[in-house]
């Protein structure tokens, strides 16, 4: 294992942190089996490391690393499917799915084969080892929980029983991919994509440097057929199918398709989870389930197919874990970047920032409907924080002031939503939400308001009064 500095590590490239060696397992689709739960939990064991971070890719990070991981350890990963053996293609393998892929009831197609054929794809061509370690994929099977708005650099957004329409990022950084107007079968999805990730490899190799997808197509106008594709961008607008979905769809106990199953959503604080909570969620998937664990670009996770009859019993082993399942669970609707403590670029510990917040929170409000908090140590926004209800981002201590946080509600269609707060200390951040919460849950036009939708209708003024 070598150490590198790239800004998105794999397993046999980890970052130099300053916590120390960072790494990640890609996760294909978030799916993970018992047995890969097992021996993920194996490697917390060997390297001391207390828990794993579900990262807002579906990955699992773990981050704190004295040394490197020890070859008998990679020979565990990889006998049980959770890296690549070739340690070229590792690092690309960032595939994204909808959460609830076979078991959402609303679904136009269920995505997990082509999770499985895009993976064995760049796994038989090491040639695409060159690629961003950004480089990422997503399958959205058109249902209620959807992954369109997540960044990925390509998204197959399901339109019709067996068509999908093409989405790619072709704007700022972190901004989600756009549809392209090409309608694209299932037939034709992995040739599609291995023709854009061949265009992409090509792109990198003419520029002599690594460049995000974005670039590449930035310098070819846009063009895929310039990249070999045949395929020919007709301008962004195309048939779309896309709503904004309820992404808090993926916690609490919801029916699936299946008559007389449902999945059972799990609250992660920041996407924390230990060895003997992978290894319970594992037992109790395995006992009351298929034996099966998603975990799903919120950070958070999911046991599924869980009989009807069984679900109190399930709820009840998850909080005996020490984890939650209510979709109202500030727990769950948490993000914070690795702060100040494992990040030179933050301006403060966002993470513990965020555990404090959500502990005060917890001795002071009780939620009612999801809304969700973001913590970025700086404006290159690794928590995505403009996604967010209330987004917060790092101001930077200076001789007059300690760090702080900017303060924002709103995020969406602009993309850091409105400014109500150009500094505040971690001390003011809870005080000031705990405020514009209680104001939304007394104000708002009726129960079913969202707080996107009443701090958007409210002045920035009275909105500044609510704190």
């Amino acid at each position: 294992m070598s150490v590198t500095r790239s800004i998105c590590p794999d397993i046999y490239h980890p970052a130099v942190a300053r916590d120390g060696l960072l790494t990640r397992l890609r996760i294909p689709g978030g799916i993970l089996t018992g047995a890969q739960c097992f021996a993920a939990a194996s490697l917390l064991d060997a390297t001391g490391v207390e828990y794993f971070q579900v990262t807002n890719r579906a990955n699992l990070q773990i981050r704190g690393l004295d040394a490197d991981i020890l070859p008998e350890n990679l020979q565990t990963l990889i006998a049980e499917k959770l890296i690549s053996a070739d340690t070229a293609v590792d690092g690309i393998r960032n595939i994204m799915a909808s959460p609830l892929a076979g078991i959402d009831r609303t679904e136009l197609i269920d995505v997990r084969p082509l999770v499985r054929a895009w993976d064995e794809y760049l796994i038989a061509h090491p040639e695409l080892g060159v690629l961003s370690n950004k480089f990422s994929v997503g399958f959205d099977g058109g249902g209620s929980v959807s992954i369109l708005d997540r960044p990925n650099d390509i998204t197959l957004l399901a339109i019709a029983d067996r068509e999908f329409l093409l989405h790619l990022a072709l704007g700022e950084r972190g901004e989600a991919p756009v549809s392209v107007g090409v309608r694209v079968s299932v037939d034709e999805c992995i040739s599609v994509l291995g023709a854009i990730a061949q265009g992409y490899r090509r792109g990198i190799e003419d520029a002599g440097r690594t460049l995000r997808l974005r670039a590449v197509l930035r310098e070819s106008d846009g063009d895929l057929l310039r990249l070999g594709v045949h395929l020919t961008l007709r301008g962004t607008e195309g048939t779309r199918r896309y709503t904004e979905g309820d992404i808090c769809g993926h916690l609490g106990v919801w029916q699936q398709k299946q008559s007389g199953f449902s999945y059972v959503g799990v609250v992660l604080l920041l996407g924390r989870i230990n060895c003997l909570q992978l290894k319970g969620l594992a037992e109790i998937a395995s006992r009351y389930g298929s034996g099966e664990i998603r975990l799903t670009p919120w950070q958070n996770a999911i046991v599924p197919d869980v009989r009807d009859e069984d679900v109190a019993a399930v709820v009840r082993a998850i909080d005996g874990l020490g984890l939650g399942t209510k979709a109202t669970d500030i727990n769950g609707l948490l993000t914070a970047c690795a702060g100040a403590s494992g990040c030179k670029f933050a301006a403060g510990d966002t993470q513990e920032d965020a555990i404090g917040l959500s502990e005060y929170l917890g001795e002071r409000l009780e939620l009612d409907r999801p809304l969700n908090i973001h913590f970025s140590g700086c404006d290159k926004s690794c928590a995505q924080h403009y996604q967010a209800d209330i987004a917060l981002w790092g101001c930077q201590q200076t001789a007059e002031r300690a760090a702080g946080y900017r303060l924002c509600v709103g995020g969406g269609e602009d993309k850091f939503g409105r400014e109500l707060k150009d500094y505040l200390t971690p001390e003011d951040v809870r005080l000031a939400i705990d405020r514009l919460i209680r104001a939304y849950q007394e104000r708002r036009l009726s129960p079913q308001e969202s707080f996107r939708a009443f701090t958007n209708r409210q002045s920035l003024v009275q909105l500044q009064q609510f704190f």
